[in-house]
């Protein structure tokens, strides 16, 4: 029987089985990122049931961020991981937020996400994201990642790809933020979509 301990998850327990919901709430999430993918994926994901994350992001929440990025005026100036870490637990407080406030490298990101079951790369720059893909590569953990959702319109063309056995990408593999500002409803609906493959997975529901 799934421990219900709070009146959010008694809530959110009408759409699920108990095996399904079971499954959320012992499933690990890596997000390696807190920006506007990072936190509003993972937003989506405490919504959706999920209660342990593991996050890292050096930097900290600036007003220019609150476009897109899932932080109010109050959280300016504070890491973005712990903003975020507030967040979530607020959504519900039986979620589990392990918080680093380190940058991710090459040296650190196999350690900092080594007990996660599903990494999520939310990362805002080619360099950050091939860092990702050429460190976690070797992982046998389902890996899903963003190419490609800056600018106004045109949303759907951004289009969720498998990629092998473990390798997602979301985007239309064409935007870029050096080429055109990141805006709110493109930011949301890739992170949703980030989301919507972790649920697929944990789920196994969608997926060929």
């Amino acid at each position: 029987m799934t421990h219900l301990a709070n009146s959010f998850e008694q809530a959110i327990a009408r759409f699920y089985s108990e095996s399904e919901l079971e499954k959320l709430q012992n499933v690990v999430v890596g997000i390696l990122g807190a920006g506007g993918l990072g936190s509003n994926c993972a937003v989506n994901l405490v919504r959706s049931g999920v209660r342990h994350f593991i996050l890292a992001d050096y930097d900290v929440v600036d007003m220019s961020n609150l476009n897109r990025q899932y932080y109010f005026p109050c959280h300016v100036g504070q890491y973005k991981v712990e903003a975020l870490k507030e967040i979530l637990t607020t959504i519900n407080p039986n979620a589990s937020v392990t918080a680093y406030t380190n940058k991710i490298s090459a040296s650190n990101i196999l350690s900092l996400y080594e007990t996660a079951d599903i990494l999520i790369e939310a990362f805002d720059n080619v360099e950050s994201k091939s860092l990702f893909l050429d460190s976690t590569m070797i992982l046998d953990k389902p890996k899903i990642m963003v190419s490609g959702l800056a600018g106004i319109g045109d949303s759907d063309a951004l289009k969720t790809q498998r990629l092998g056995r473990d390798l997602y990408v979301i985007g239309d593999q064409c935007s870029d933020v050096s080429d055109a500002n990141p805006y709110a409803p493109r930011v949301s609906i890739a992170a949703a979509k980030q989301a919507d493959v972790v649920l697929s997975i944990v789920l196994d529901k969608g997926r060929d």
